[in-house]
């Protein structure tokens, strides 16, 4: 279990990270991780989007309509409810997701130059297990 005192010092770090994190993506719209979630999720309702994104309803409809005028987002009627309508990205949204992903790779590999691959994937280990999901808190819609 870990200790209070060592889970101060990740306190401490968190922050950092977060800065590092923004200097690797500098200001990626929302509306990426909107099409992002589209593309790896398959087609969502505008609602599923904001719970999943913890996002206000009004402002995932204003990013979905930004996205469907630039062509990046394809909105369908659901075929179970008529009433409801499902987001998923179009074939242009998928180059624009696969060119940002590139240049977060480029910039990923540039400021870990120095590091070897079983740093990273430590890292990358760590960090999935410290984002998942806590198993004692009840999961959200």
């Amino acid at each position: 279990m870990a200790s209070p005192a060592v889970c101060a010092e990740l306190v401490d770090v968190l922050p950092q990270l977060i800065r590092a994190r923004r200097t690797m993506t500098g200001d990626t719209p929302s509306t990426l991780a909107l099409l992002g979630l589209t593309a790896v999720q398959g087609p969502l309702s505008v609602s599923d989007i904001a719970g999943r994104l913890g996002l206000d309803l009004s402002t995932v409809s204003r990013q979905v309509a930004q996205l469907r005028s630039q062509g990046l987002v394809l909105v369908d009627p659901d075929p179970q409810d008529r009433r409801s309508h499902r987001c998923s990205p179009t074939p242009t949204g998928l180059d624009v997701l696969r060119e940002h992903r590139r240049h977060l790779v480029d910039r990923l590999a540039d400021r870990l130059h120095d590091w070897d691959d079983a740093d990273v994937s430590a890292l990358t280990t760590l960090l999935a297990r410290f984002a998942s999901p806590d198993p004692r808190e009840p999961r959200k819609a």
